[in-house]
């Protein structure tokens, strides 16, 4: 329940005007809840006065996950957004293949011990199975809609490490992404979508001939950084698909890649929100050459 204290700039203005115009509400959202003008319900197409509190409450909307005590490494909450670390070899959501035992599961859990609700997890943004890191989940359609319509202005930097010498400080990869049959890989081919991604050299290893690098994606395509990186020369340390044939698949069991750093103004406050966490603890003993 978000609640609102009305002054002289709600004044004749229609609930919806208000709420679009003063937080940050879309169509989307609006159709999604109930309103209360000093406790009293009103429709969305009512006047506002001068003076008041207007309430607004999501209407509930159940999901059919099945509730999965996890260990979950929790970075940010508030009332509209979780942000979770996800470990690695853990399936963001459910599939055809797998419906339970997935990072869904466990956060459908955590909501209804923290609220008693069923409350659907609505994910922003998703990982590959393997890769690790910052995913960030919506707690109602309002937060959902807003980030989703690109006024968040979300910006997604990862990690990687990566075999051989990186011979850039810094480029940007600008090439379409196809998936060619019925292949889970992907290449790159004039045929696929736009798919743009920035690379960054942090540092290298010559000893380990191995660089770690900053990726940040402008475009959302399946396996985009894993792709631009192998069509670079420079596939990811443990990378099964993409870098088969690794020196370093003995060590490394997945692919060396981490969602570390989340960027995005707040729904709620319109204030930026910046979120770094660690280099996964695998990666980290790789370049300590443990």
């Amino acid at each position: 329940m978000k609640k609102y204290i009305l002054d002289e700039k709600a004044f004749r203005l229609k609930v919806s005007q208000y709420l679009r115009e003063f937080h940050n509400y879309s169509g989307r959202s609006l159709r999604n809840i109930e309103v209360f003008l000093d406790n009293k319900q009103i429709r969305t197409t009512t006047k506002l006065p001068k003076i008041g509190t207007l309430m607004v409450k999501e209407k509930e909307k159940g999901t059919d996950l099945l509730p999965i005590k996890m260990n979950l490494d929790i970075v940010y909450e508030d009332d509209d957004l979780l942000i979770v670390n996800k470990e690695p070899y853990l399936l963001t959501h459910p599939t055809l293949k797998k419906v339970d035992k997935t990072l869904a599961n466990g956060i459908v859990y955590y909501f209804k011990e923290k609220y008693d609700k069923n409350i659907v997890p609505r994910f922003i943004s998703r990982l590959d199975m393997n890769t690790s890191g910052l995913i960030m989940i919506a707690k109602n359609s309002f937060a959902q809609s807003f980030i989703q319509s690109g006024k968040s202005n979300v910006t997604k930097k990862y990690i990687a490490l990566i075999e051989g010498i990186f011979k850039h400080d810094d480029i940007t990869v600008e090439a379409r992404i196809y998936k060619d049959g019925d292949e889970l890989s992907r290449i790159v081919d004039d045929r696929g979508q736009d798919a743009k991604t920035k690379f960054k050299l942090i540092n290298v290893y010559k000893h380990l001939d191995v660089s770690l690098v900053e990726c940040e994606l402008f475009t959302g395509r399946t396996h985009q950084i894993r792709v631009h990186l192998k069509h670079l020369g420079y596939p990811i340390i443990g990378d099964s698909l993409y870098n088969p044939n690794s020196i370093y698949h003995k060590i490394a069991k997945r692919q060396m890649l981490h969602a570390y750093k989340l960027s995005f103004i707040h729904p709620s406050t319109n204030k930026r929100v910046d979120i770094e966490i660690p280099m996964y603890h695998d990666m980290s003993e790789i370049i300590e050459n443990k």
